[in-house]
């Protein structure tokens, strides 16, 4: 039970001390005797049970709470890194702008038309001069395996989906170690015949951030500042430095 359920039946134990101490209501008596008896019995369970929600609230839930504000923004920072840093090769693949938005993958005839046009030793648009799509396709590797190792050190704050869709990330065939494109040995001049490796893998990533809305974007928030300075520019070639807040949702227990 969530902390909202023990919380509901907390009050509930509440009104019923309130009743029994305060109100003129009795149980009605069945047989001699045990409707005080019963009332006692039902006393003591509730006022046991608000001891304890006390004792919990004040000494697990809050400490959690805490540990889970604070390490919760620095793991939603990661996922959105991965989602980031694997997006820039579809990105690469379209020849689009490195800040421009991405919210589709390719449809498996999209991958393979787009790796058709891709000689892996040939110089990556973008990113690198004068490196070919295998040391991007390299660097991303790396990089990703690395920030998947730094989520899995912050333990039980791990969401269990999470490091599901993560282990599935982290042994894919996408990434493994020199496999086709991972490699400086590979020598076919197009990709299309591993289409179907970058579709799987890109719908991993789809998954990831699909969870990455739900359930850490609003703590990845919590970790922006709370304002910002920006050019805007007001005609002539000029600009001016303008500074914007940003509106902090209010988090709840």
């Amino acid at each position: 039970m969530n902390i909202k359920g023990l919380s509901v039946f907390a009050i509930f134990c509440l009104i019923i001390v309130f009743i029994i101490d305060f109100s003129s209501f009795k149980i009605p008596e069945l047989i001699d005797g045990t409707a005080k008896r019963a009332e006692t019995l039902i006393y003591t369970l509730c006022i046991s049970y608000i001891a304890s929600y006390i004792f919990y609230f004040l000494n697990v839930y809050l400490k959690e709470k805490r540990e889970r504000d604070s390490i919760l923004p620095l793991i939603a920072n990661n996922v959105i890194s991965i989602i980031v840093n694997n997006q820039s090769i579809i990105k690469a693949l379209k020849k689009l702008p490195i800040n421009s938005s991405l919210n589709d993958i390719p449809s498996l005839e999209e991958f393979k038309e787009l790796l058709k046009k891709v000689d892996p030793n040939q110089k990556a648009p973008m990113f690198y001069k004068d490196k070919t799509w295998i040391y991007l396709f390299q660097n991303r590797r790396e990089s990703t395996l690395k920030t998947i190792e730094k989520i899995f050190i912050s333990g039980e704050h791990v969401d269990t989906k999470l490091r599901a869709i993560l282990l599935q990330i982290q042994s894919s065939l996408y990434l493994k170690e020199d496999y086709a494109f991972n490699s400086y040995s590979y020598k076919k001049e197009t990709l299309d015949d591993y289409s179907l490796v970058f579709h799987k893998y890109f719908l991993l990533i789809q998954e990831l951030r699909d969870f990455y809305d739900k359930n850490l974007k609003s703590y990845y928030e919590k970790s922006l500042p709370n304002k910002v300075h920006v050019l805007i520019p007001v005609g002539d070639d000029k600009f001016k430095i303008e500074t914007q807040y940003r509106k902090k949702k209010k988090q709840s227990l």
